[in-house]
């Protein structure tokens, strides 16, 4: 099961406002080292003393459409920053010159519609307040000479995964998930979570999936202590009425975790019952399976 898998255009809306400042502008320094920032690896959360799974940086691009890279003083200010997509050629590496010196690097990977600027490592926002599969990576270097810093991104998300077992009625044009619990702004230091965000996605329904079960995936970034999230997904027509609405209260989020829903979501009831638990993994994720 790929991770990056969409099964259907999606636009999000928050409570917050992105606030994503100018990339890249920063002059790059005279007289500096040369050094280059390399993905080396992306690490797969692993939970319960299981040892953490690494793929490795040829799968970049399976991973994630876009990359910025920024790079800070020992004082905190941003000495430069650049934006990738994975169409360029030298997606997932990054040379620069910089004085000799003390420097933290920031990386974030992502699937989103557009980049990220990273102004500050501690709040760092998406357009739109999107969260898709997200990886970053937080270091501190100390530049001496002309080297190459081999970087491991960590996976920063949980996951919500709708599976409706019945068919979609031709009458749904959208899916509306709101949720409070989660966060859509990351703090790169900790790796989690750092604003309390009420979150609204929308996912479309398209002509080829009416009348079929279909599946949908929100993201989200903990917080540290992970909590639960507060999910209200409700199916709406072409006029925005409600056709269908289901209630999930507890829903577990955990790093690296997929809480999956799975069940018949067109039964005329409008919240959850009895919730059973099972555990499996698929490779990249973890996953917990609860019926609806």
């Amino acid at each position: 099961m790929g991770v990056l898998l969409l099964l259907a255009s999606c636009v999000c809306s928050s409570c917050e406002k992105a606030n994503l400042g100018d990339d890249g502008d920063e002059p790059e320094p005279e007289n500096g080292v040369r050094i280059e920032l390399r993905i080396s690896r992306f690490e797969q959360i692993a939970f319960d003393g299981a040892q953490a799974k690494s793929r490795a940086a040829t799968e970049v691009s399976e991973l994630c459409s876009r990359l910025t890279f920024a790079i800070f003083d020992a004082g905190g200010s941003r000495v430069k920053s650049v934006s990738q997509t994975s169409t360029d050629k030298s997606f997932g590496t990054f040379g620069v010159s910089l004085p000799q010196g003390s420097y933290r690097v920031v990386v974030i990977a992502h699937n989103g519609n557009g980049s990220v600027s990273v102004t500050d490592p501690e709040k760092i926002k998406f357009p739109d307040n999107k969260v898709t599969d997200t990886f970053y990576c937080c270091e501190d270097i100390e530049v001496t000479d002309a080297r190459s810093y081999a970087l491991e991104l960590k996976r920063a998300v949980a996951m919500f995964r709708l599976v409706i077992t019945d068919d979609v009625p031709a009458s749904v044009k959208q899916f509306k998930f709101y949720y409070t619990g989660g966060s859509s702004t990351l703090n790169a230091i900790t790796g989690r979570g750092c604003v309390d965000s009420r979150q609204t996605e929308y996912r479309g329904v398209t002509a080829e999936m009416a009348g079929k079960p279909c599946q949908f995936d929100v993201f989200t970034f903990p917080h540290a202590d992970e909590g639960e999230l507060k999910m209200t997904v409700t199916a709406l027509d072409a006029a925005g009425t409600t056709v269908a609405e289901k209630l999930f209260e507890a829903v577990p989020v955990q790093l690296g975790w997929i809480s999956k829903y799975s069940g018949q979501f067109f039964d005329g009831t409008t919240q959850t019952g009895d919730i059973t638990f099972t555990l499996s993994a698929d490779g990249n994720w973890q996953e917990i399976t609860h019926s609806y």
